[in-house]
């Protein structure tokens, strides 16, 4: 069939744009997706050694982390297929135990509405000249405030294990709808250098899969954390499956989206002050003059 899903004439836009590779950009309920996670701390277990038992890690870091609903498993590799993208601001309010944040885009160039009633967590948009000229205050909310890559797709689960090591042999997890957050530069060099490649072939991503695995790496403290790491797997043929898929993902946006929205209403008219509530008051009670 054609490359141009039968979605992207529905909604008046290309493939591209709906995917999220394109700088062009009824609230559904949300999808069931699997959550995707790279361990930066190993999982401990005890494995038998002539009769010893031994605590070492059965799960590394590095490894990938799969939660979908009651279900938590994981896997040293994957593979995805990427149905679409966006990026967005986050922040980790300890306080509150919440995580903020920005409505979903295609870029980050832009005013974003976010969860706390504001515009990209309070973190100044466009290009920052000096940063060290900064007031501290300025300084300590582009700190926290990170920029997040959202890539949606079909996961494909290589030999995935229980937190203790045990193989799921009677278990299979193919083309499950996933959602993975990516903030880590390296990792998020390691997809886009991959995508790259495949936009070099003409390729969307949706056109091939991408075979991920992960690295530990470390800090001057000691402390390790986990990368991911993405080659281009093997192509694939479009079909009308995937139109539904795309559909799904695109209402995961526009669910999520909305939840963003509703945070920022409320949480914007609460911060006003009583003399612009008693004007937005009048405003709306005006009544309607006939002509």
């Amino acid at each position: 069939m054609s490359n141009e899903l039968a979605v992207a004439a529905d909604r008046g836009q290309s493939l591209a744009e709906l995917m999220g590779v394109s700088e062009a950009s009824t609230k559904p309920q949300g999808p069931s997706l699997a959550r995707v996670n790279v361990l930066s701390t190993p999982i401990k277990g005890e494995i038998d050694v002539a009769g010893k038992k031994i605590k070492t890690d059965v799960v590394p870091v590095g490894a990938y982390k799969i939660t979908h609903g009651d279900d938590v498993f994981y896997a040293e590799n994957i593979t995805i297929r990427i149905f679409a993208q966006r990026q967005q601001w986050q922040r980790w309010n300890a306080s509150t135990n919440e995580m903020e944040k920005s409505v979903l885009a295609n870029n980050l160039n832009g005013d974003m509405q976010d969860s706390v009633g504001g515009f990209n967590l309070g973190r100044p948009s466009g290009y920052i000249e000096d940063f060290n000229a900064l007031p501290e205050a300025t300084k300590d909310i582009i700190r926290t405030v990170k920029r997040v890559k959202v890539f949606m797709g079909l996961l494909t689960v290589d030999n995935p294990v229980d937190d203790a090591g045990n193989a799921l042999t009677s278990m299979q997890f193919v083309d499950m709808p996933f959602v993975m957050d990516v903030k880590n530069r390296e990792s998020l060099k390691n997809i886009d250098g991959a995508l790259t490649l495949l936009q070099r072939k003409n390729l969307l991503p949706i056109m091939s899969t991408l075979t991920m695995a992960g690295e530990e790496r470390s800090i001057p403290t000691g402390a390790v954390y986990g990368i991911s790491t993405a080659k281009v797997g093997e192509k694939v043929d479009l079909t009308d499956a995937d139109n539904e898929t795309l559909k799904d993902f695109l209402g995961f946006v526009e669910y999520n989206n909305g939840k963003v929205m509703d945070l920022h209403h409320e949480r914007s008219s609460s911060s006003m002050s009583e003399e612009d509530k008693e004007l937005v008051g009048s405003i709306i009670d005006v009544d309607e003059v006939p002509f």
